[in-house]
């Protein structure tokens, strides 16, 4: 019978080669490789673009082997012009899906990894080092956050493929196979550690800027009601200038009374379900709670509200309707003062209504 620690440590380990990633995270991630790939692709491509300018300009007479180079040169700047394409229009997109992504990712990786192996085993029945594979193998592992499961498969299949190659041409006697199987096992381990280093980074990353964009929220949203606030409201004013806007003051009848009598808990509870009824009825996005039980909401689309009063009940008050008054006011403000004296009429509707609506109880 399997223990609870057992479980665990089972689970850790799957989920060590075959991570669960929030979105966010991911995205992060795949932005990070998707711009990396495209700025390795651009290096290389300059790189090989003046060795093969060079090697164009230095040579006498084309041989075989020589004609071998150019289509080697050829292939690479192809694939990295390609790579580069495609990652940019990767990162143009709004929202790229992951699987584009890992597919994009993972055929870099082979496509490349392929071109190393064709260049390293002519360099290998030439009698020279097969560094070229190496190399790649290095890039991959600094620039290409793929899965951990991903990696070990990939990097198996293309070390047994070069191996194959190499054993083939005379039993691989030119390579050490200790070192060789070192090399394969330093590959997996940096593209693992480099995908958890990358993921703990864009987790960081995606952690500060949610605290920030709370803060934000917070900074201009009324905690109890989750109504935009006055400097919500003074960052808005630029957006309205120019446009005509129709201003709605409410304000809760008696809500003071209902403090005094129900508590301050009840109130709040008058406070929520009056902004409840705010954002149900008024088709903007423009509502503010303005100041203890008033509230403001600007619409520029021509919206309308007939009614100077509305009422509701709230379930902790059953035996007492709450009543709104409410008061409005048009026009076309041309600056900041403007608008609030567009407020100010709104305002004094209001208390209008609510002198009309006292005498009559």
């Amino acid at each position: 019978m399997m223990i609870m620690g057992e479980t665990t440590e089972m689970t850790t380990i799957k989920e060590y080669f075959f991570p669960k990633i929030d979105k966010e995270v991911q995205s992060a991630v795949d932005a990070w490789s998707l711009k990396n790939t495209r700025n390795t692709c651009w290096v290389i491509f300059a790189f090989e673009a003046v060795a093969l300018l060079v090697f164009i300009m230095t040579r006498k007479e084309w041989d075989t082997p020589a004609l071998v180079s150019l289509q080697s040169v050829l292939t690479c700047l192809a694939l990295c012009l390609a790579g580069a394409i495609c990652a940019t229009s990767l990162i143009k997109k709004e929202d790229v899906s992951r699987l584009a992504v890992a597919v994009f990712n993972s055929c870099y990786y082979l496509l490349f990894s392929g071109w190393a192996i064709q260049v390293s085993v002519r360099n290998y029945i030439g009698n020279q080092q097969i560094i070229t594979f190496f190399v790649v193998q290095l890039l991959m592992v600094c620039f290409l956050p793929l899965i951990p499961a991903h990696s070990i498969i990939f990097s198996c299949i293309i070390y047994a493929i070069q191996y194959v190659f190499l054993y083939n041409i005379d039993g691989a006697k030119g390579l050490n196979v200790f070192n060789y199987a070192l090399m394969l096992i330093a590959t997996i381990t940096g593209m693992i550690v480099r995908f958890h280093s990358q993921v703990g980074t864009a987790e960081k990353s995606v952690e500060l800027e949610r605290s920030n964009a709370q803060l934000f929220f917070n900074n201009r949203h009324d905690g109890l009601t989750g109504l935009r606030n006055r400097k919500a409201l003074e960052e808005d004013i630029p957006k309205i200038i120019d446009k005509h806007v129709t201003t709605y003051m409410i304000d809760v009848n008696y809500f003071k009374s209902i403090n005094d009598t129900y508590g301050h808990a009840v109130g709040d509870k008058v406070i929520k379900a009056t902004a409840n009824w705010v954002k149900t009825v008024f088709a903007s996005d423009r509502c503010y709670r303005y100041g203890g039980d008033e509230f403001l909401i600007l619409c520029e689309h021509g919206e309308t509200f007939i009614e100077d009063t509305a009422s509701f009940y709230v379930k902790e008050m059953p035996d007492r309707e709450i009543f709104l008054s409410i008061g409005h006011a048009d026009g076309t403000p041309k600056d900041h003062d403007e608008l609030y004296k567009i407020v100010a009429r709104a305002d004094e509707m209001l208390y209008q209504v609510k002198d009309r609506t006292h005498k009559s109880e």
